[in-house]
């Protein structure tokens, strides 16, 4: 019996101890930044550059492309949302600029849309098959 009640009281001890150590300890929370980065859809702007020196130099050129269609879409985005927050939007002239506008925001997203597949095709045809690659590439 004296082993017995020994042994009870070590296990009850043990297990007080090991329920607050849990207790004590305080669950750390990721940032969305860091959970970005182990999920894989950032990509580090040194690997980004990594892969854009591996690529054939037609593909390079177009990779740039891409990336400044990108920025006159947002350019032109920026522009569509001033003319449309404009307090006179019953002047034809108003009206004729926000329909001209969005037409250009359209035609650019058209154009990022189409450079998009073909250097999607450029990197099939160079045997690039890696979806990292293309991730990276057009992201």
């Amino acid at each position: 019996m004296a082993i017995n009640s020994l042994s009870s009281a070590l296990t009850i001890s043990n297990a007080d101890k090991a329920s607050s150590n849990t207790n004590s300890k305080v669950g750390y929370k990721l940032s969305s930044q860091e959970m970005n980065k182990l999920s894989g859809r950032e990509v580090e702007p040194t690997q980004k550059e990594e892969v854009s020196s591996e690529l054939p130099a037609h593909i390079r050129k177009m990779v740039e492309q891409l990336e400044k269609l990108k920025e006159q879409l947002e350019l032109a985005k920026e522009q569509l949302a001033k003319l449309q927050a404009l307090k006179n939007q019953e002047d034809e002239a108003v009206k004729v600029q926000v329909e001209t506008q969005t037409k250009m925001v359209m035609e650019i997203h058209t154009q990022i849309m189409s450079l998009s597949q073909s250097i999607s095709d450029a990197l099939k045809e160079a045997g690039i098959s890696d979806p990292g690659v293309l991730m990276s590439v057009l992201v």
